[in-house]
């Protein structure tokens, strides 16, 4: 047979026809053949077709060979098997409520709930169950307005599923070296409230066998058993050998215990109801239910699959804490870790870890906070400990003009600010809302600049905010820093006036010593001032409030005396000489649309218009 003169390289079925009547032409034995004929075009068709699925198989058998490039969630699956790696399972929405009993036939100190007791609730339409993990104590109190005796326990937490307690017998494999695995048969499992009973009788907890989720410290006899991914979303249960845990014998009974969960549903239900029967109930939603799941998608499981080889269920880098923290707590936004050194005071030997739910309240709860310290404690080196530090933001007072023609457009200015809001807040989703983000200006103008063929040019000015929540009526030092060059102003003073001045640092108002209305300005010699809230006649109250360093965007004011503020909080702003800004260290970046302004010029008529979104800036900016 000759040697192809072209060889077969195409993977389109067109051109592997091409590619094969080519071939045939240079034969002598088709000298004189109609390759356009239907009996050889039929045949080269075949060819071609046998060809093409050839190559289409072998192309995707290679893909599924690589974690990168796999498809079948089966073959990510088994790749991340190989990196020790177990794919997050639907997890359950939790909520955290206080439990009270009023029952005065009773005369006990305490009433215990117990573990698996129902809780309701219905939301967006849909009837939602929870239960207890664990058994709850509601000790006997006192109500000190009413002189009413009840039972309460507080901190209980609800877990949105149903709990499988009457001991699931589940299916079982048998691997070729004649051990045992079991495969949980229900797909809706979250993996997290796995009991394993070895040989048990439904109504006694002995023989419980533990999850471990590394051979680290397990012993030969130790009860312990391991989870792993197995195919179509489902998961298999497996035991240690007799090497590391425990391996039951064939003639054993293995039973299994799970909440089968409804997963991201169950998010935002707050009013619960039980069928606990002890009296008259009434259950107190402390924090409405968070943290329910999906399952992994094959992105992440590609992303974390690597890096859990690479920390090796660890934490020694604060990267290590980060990835940790976000691989076991995916309703985590963003995370920060850093070292307690930069904390103020210093606090060596500890690691300070702060982080962001987009989903959920700014400020984190002491519970949850206290599941992440658990959990990275046993991660952690022995002389090192990891403390929480509430979660920080940094807010910008943003100032959005643009000038757009009429010529191009028969849009107002205001359906351009209902555009560029729109566009500030994406840019705020999308670019910021996580630790160490940068705000770039240019990035931002660009992107309004885009928004309209009518737009000539966009200016954005930009200034960070720290809001500060003080205690009325206790005088304090706080201390905020921007870590950022401010721009140094000119020295002010009495002659020059306020009109035209533009100092580096100046907050919103506040009620000060004697219901004085002031706000705090820098005077460009790096003191702080207080200063009246009088528009045609202000006044300097107090001309050492504070002092600011203008090359490191530290502020610090010292016995400052709060009465009252409107809001929540006191806004602290500050004029940057980058334009680009940039989160200080443990502070989540966020632009809200209150603190952002609008004004628009429309060039070929000379219109103005101006929105001003902002009440609480000052006029100097």
């Amino acid at each position: 047979m000759a040697t192809p003169s072209t060889p077969i390289t195409e993977l389109d079925f067109d051109a592997v026809k091409r590619q094969l009547k080519s071939y045939l032409q240079t034969q002598t034995q088709f000298k004189d053949y109609d390759f356009e004929g239907s009996n050889m075009s039929v045949l080269l068709d075949v060819l071609a077709y046998n060809t093409f699925q050839n190559n289409f198989y072998t192309n995707m058998a290679l893909n599924e060979m690589f974690l990168d490039s796999a498809v079948l969630k089966n073959s990510v699956v088994s790749h991340a098997k190989e990196l020790n790696y177990v794919p997050r399972s639907r997890k359950s929405a939790k909520a955290v409520v206080n439990v009270r009993i009023y029952d005065e036939t009773r005369d006990d100190q305490t009433i215990t709930i117990p573990r698996f007791t129902d809780f309701s609730s219905n939301y967006l339409g849909e009837n939602f169950n929870f239960v207890t993990d664990e058994t709850y104590v509601a000790r006997k109190s006192i109500d000190a307005a009413t002189g009413d005796t009840f039972y309460v326990a507080e901190g209980v937490e609800l877990y949105e599923g149903q709990t499988l307690t009457s001991f699931q017998r589940e299916g079982f494999i048998i691997d070729a070296d004649g051990k045992l695995r079991v495969q949980l048969t229900n797909d809706n499992t979250d993996i997290e409230s796995l009991v394993v009973f070895v040989d048990a009788e439904e109504t006694e907890d002995k023989n419980i066998f533990t999850r471990a989720n590394s051979i680290f410290g397990v012993q030969p006899l130790d009860k312990v058993f391991y989870v792993e991914a197995y195919f179509d979303n489902s998961y298999a249960i497996y035991f240690g050998n007799n090497e590391f845990g425990l391996q039951p014998e064939p003639f054993e009974d293995v039973r299994v215990q799970y909440r089968i969960t409804s997963g991201a549903d169950g998010n935002g239900a707050n009013v619960f109801t039980t069928g606990f029967t002890e009296g008259d109930i009434r259950v107190e939603t402390v924090s409405a239910a968070t943290g329910g799941l999906e399952r992994e998608s094959l992105d992440s499981i590609r992303f974390f699959a690597p890096k859990s080889i690479q920390i090796q269920d660890r934490a020694v880098t604060t990267k290590d804490y980060e990835i940790l923290l976000k691989q076991r707590f995916p309703e985590i936004t963003a995370v920060s870790a850093y070292g307690g050194e930069e904390l103020d005071p210093p606090q060596f030997g500890k690691v300070a870890i702060s982080v962001y739910l987009r989903d959920d309240a700014q400020l984190i709860s002491t519970t949850l906070a206290n599941t992440f310290i658990e959990y990275l404690n046993e991660r952690s080196p022995l002389s090192i400990e990891p403390i929480f530090v509430q979660t920080q933001f940094l807010y910008a007072d943003v100032h959005a003009q643009i000038s757009y023609t009429g010529k191009m457009t028969t849009a107002s200015a205001s359906e351009f600010e209902s555009k560029v809001r729109q566009a500030i807040q994406t840019h705020s989703d999308t670019n910021l809302e996580k630790f160490d983000a940068v705000l770039r200006s240019s990035k931002l103008a660009s992107e309004i600049d885009g928004l309209d063929t009518a737009i000539e040019s966009t200016q954005i000015d930009i200034m960070p905010i720290i809001e500060y929540s003080p205690i009325t009526g206790i005088a304090a030092n706080p201390r905020f820093q921007f870590e950022a060059a401010l721009t140094k102003p000119y020295p002010f003073n009495l002659t020059t006036g306020f009109s035209d001045y533009k100092p580096a640092v100046v907050s919103s108002v506040f009620d000060t010593r004697g219901g004085v209305c002031v706000y705090i300005q820098d005077d460009g010699k790096g003191n702080l001032q207080l200063i009246t809230d009088n528009i045609t006649n202000p006044e300097i109250v107090e001309p050492r409030a504070g002092t600011v360093d203008y090359k490191t965007g530290d502020v610090r004011l010292s016995n400052l005396f709060v009465e009252g503020y409107p809001g929540a909080a006191i806004k602290i702003m500050a004029r940057t000489k980058l334009d680009d800004i940039k989160a200080p260290k443990g502070r989540v970046f966020i632009i809200r649309d209150s603190d952002v302004r609008f004004s628009a010029s429309r060039e070929d008529s000379n219109a103005y218009g101006s929105i001003d979104g902002n009440t609480n800036s000052r006029t100097a900016y």
